[in-house]
């Protein structure tokens, strides 16, 4: 089975780290069958001469969203599988030829490992290897970003794509579907996406991730036990709290005492 893998980058002006991911692509031992990059900034790209001509560049409207910027990426993508990388994230040379012998197995979507790169040295980050189950996506992100997950374009449009409404919990969303679906997930724990540390931010903030998880609690909250419920409500006033909203600390303190409860009568 010779299944052919398209790569996905959004990029959001940071074109200073994007061509680094791209190199990272374009040095793979197994190449896909395409790069394609959807401008989601303000600003026009302007690739170095060594990417022109390996690269397709779209651009989308201005700052409307990673989930989007991935979906059109994927509307336009050819190949049987689709590779997401962010713009700051890179693959080790050997990522795409590990996904395609898992592929050659009979895996509909694979995760890999996710260290990370700071100051000069790689550490571990996050690793869904035998941790990757519905029960845990409910409660948190087990290893699941933008840049690890491989999917077959067929059960990426089952599942509906990203959903713009939960970034950044529409990467375990997508994810989660996938399992409630049951379409077969490999897990690779040796196979390495690196995420870099910089200066220019994430993609998100505290805000935003306080936004992205309660809507990701609106969406699954009926799948969730109320241990779990109290666990994402938690969360959001966390988020909440150190984006600048000082009311959120005195629920975020109810929210832990009542956690420790549920967990302490169900132990």
């Amino acid at each position: 089975m010779n299944m052919e893998i398209s790569c996905i980058i959004p990029t959001c002006d940071r074109e200073e780290l994007l061509w680094k991911s791209v190199d990272s692509v374009l040095g793979q031992s197994r190449s896909p069958k395409e790069i394609i990059i959807v401008n989601n900034g303000a600003r026009e790209l302007e690739p170095p001469p060594e990417v022109r001509g390996r690269v397709q560049i779209y651009n989308a409207l201005p700052y409307f969203g990673v989930a989007q910027a991935r979906n059109f990426g994927a509307i336009l993508a050819c190949g049987d599988y689709l590779a997401f990388l962010d713009d700051d994230d890179l693959w080790n040379v050997d990522y795409l030829k590990n996904v395609a012998k898992t592929i050659a197995s009979g895996a509909k979507c694979i995760i890999s490992r996710l260290d990370c790169l700071a100051e000069g040295k790689i550490s571990k980050h996050k690793n869904a290897h035998e941790i990757l189950s519905l029960e845990n996506i409910l409660t948190f992100n087990p290893g699941i970003t933008g840049s690890n997950v491989v999917l077959a374009r067929d059960v990426f449009w089952q599942v509906g794509g990203y959903d713009p409404k939960l970034p950044p919990s529409e990467d375990k969303s997508l994810i989660l579907e996938v399992l409630r679906r049951k379409f077969p997930v490999e897990t690779l724990p040796d196979n390495q996406v690196i995420r870099r540390t910089h200066h220019r931010g994430r993609l998100t903030d505290a805000g935003h991730m306080a936004e992205g998880i309660a809507q990701f609690l609106k969406k699954y909250g009926g799948l969730m036990s109320r241990e779990q419920r109290l666990i994402n409500l938690w969360k959001i006033y966390h988020y909440q709290y150190h984006s600048g909203s000082t009311w959120a600390l005195f629920p975020l303190i109810v929210c832990a005492m009542l956690v420790k409860i549920s967990k302490f009568f169900s132990s």
